[in-house]
């Protein structure tokens, strides 16, 4: 087992040295580092895999739920068209100030509002001139069925639905796992119940946690 866990994160690594990251990602990194903020953002595989879903699917429309640092939000916004709007929400206005910094770097400010406050209280206040096509979900994690539930009512049809953290190393797994780990395996239950074949899982590993997790995407349908 040691020896496969070895060669995935060599596999990680050859990958991650060849696929360059801009600039402003790593910025962001140093300054999450450096002024104190919770460095637990996406990979840069993770990344990229939202970034090419943002394209394929053809999204203009997308909210986010978290922003921290930006991260995350840089590589949809990075994907949008001229014309493409993307919201996101953050609880904490210094994670929200470094990430306004980060737009304005990487040249994507006019395609990203940066809304403060609790998400479902911003949620229930915000008025949306079209349907969704995209959401990502990674902010509290006993929350994720409201703002899944959400997100589905607001997303258009073939439109995604992503949620990040949903394995937890594998935490999941676990019986009499503690209330927090509880509420994403009763999210994890109600999307595949309902969800059928429109629900598949993504596995990343986050070397710097040594966490196995995962994306779900759901397909609203």
């Amino acid at each position: 087992m040691a020896d496969l866990k070895d060669t995935y994160i060599r596999v990680l690594d050859y990958l991650h040295e060849g696929m360059e990251d801009d600039p402003v990602y790593e910025w962001i990194l140093e300054e999450t580092t450096r002024r104190g903020l919770p460095r637990i953002q996406i990979t840069p595989l993770q990344g990229r895999f939202i970034h090419l879903l943002v394209g394929l699917t053809g999204a203009q429309n997308i909210l986010e739920v978290g922003t921290l640092a930006g991260y995350s939000t840089m590589w949809m916004a990075k994907a949008l068209p001229a014309g493409g709007r993307l919201i996101t929400l953050e609880a904490d206005e210094r994670h929200a100030a470094l990430a306004r910094e980060a737009f304005a770097r990487a040249g994507v400010n006019e395609k990203v509002e940066v809304l403060v406050g609790p998400a479902l209280a911003t949620m229930a206040q915000l008025s949306l001139e079209e349907p969704l096509d995209m959401v990502f979900v990674d902010a509290d994690k006993p929350n994720n069925i409201n703002y899944f539930k959400w997100a589905a009512a607001r997303t258009r049809s073939g439109g995604l639905v992503l949620v990040d953290n949903v394995l937890m190393n594998g935490r999941v797994l676990a019986d009499g796992a503690s209330d927090y780990i509880q509420s994403i395996k009763a999210f994890n239950r109600y999307i595949f119940d309902n969800y059928d074949h429109n629900v598949n899982v993504i596995p990343f590993y986050k070397k710097d946690e040594d966490n196995l997790d995962g994306i779900m995407i759901v397909q609203i349908k």
